[in-house]
């Protein structure tokens, strides 16, 4: 296990190394719609929606240099893995909590790594959270007190702003944070 402080919060980077003894990927597609009624007779029809969703699931087994065997599922990676390559896998868990989500698996055999920034920019997010919704709450108040629509608006802008650019700094960060723990 590997921390690091950023802005005055610590994360933790796990991880293990291994080869894949076993791996299967599938996709499921859900399909979804609706519309296409008649109303009330009138001849009219309520237009038709349909819509689909794919998830690909890689599920795989990896055998770690002690000899731990791991059971990894993992959503929407879309990984190449075949039995045989040797992976690292990283997972990050953020202040306060006990757990956290795999982010970055290391494909040491077809020298390639897989990031997951959705997961990564989440988790940044939620590090300066409870004070963008502290500053909103101030700048309400205090624009109530005001009597300042105009006040609203520029501040909520500016902690939007602000917010934007401290979210994208943890990002960094933590990115620049993953990648070096990568063998």
């Amino acid at each position: 296990m590997t921390t690091v402080s950023i802005q005055g919060k610590t994360y933790g980077i796990y991880q293990f190394t291994g080869e894949v003894v076993d791996n299967n990927k599938q996709r499921e597609t859900r399909v979804h719609g609706g519309g296409g009624a008649t109303y009330k007779g009138t001849g009219g029809t309520a237009p038709v929606n349909v819509y689909s969703t794919t998830t690909i699931h890689n599920e795989f087994f990896v055998l770690d240099r002690s000899g731990q065997e791991h059971s990894v599922s993992l959503a929407n990676w879309n990984l190449n893995l075949r039995n045989g390559h040797d992976i690292q896998l990283i997972w990050l868990i953020p202040p306060k909590q006990a757990q956290g989500p795999y982010v970055l698996l290391n494909n040491h055999s077809l020298k390639k790594y897989y990031l997951k920034t959705d997961i990564v920019q989440a988790i940044a997010k939620n590090h300066y959270r409870a004070y963008f919704w502290f500053a909103i709450l101030a700048v309400i108040v205090s624009s109530m007190l005001f009597k300042s629509l105009l006040l609203l608006i520029i501040m909520i802008i500016a902690i939007w702003v602000i917010y934007k650019k401290k979210t994208k700094e943890i990002y960094n960060a933590l990115t620049s944070a993953l990648e070096k723990e990568m063998d």
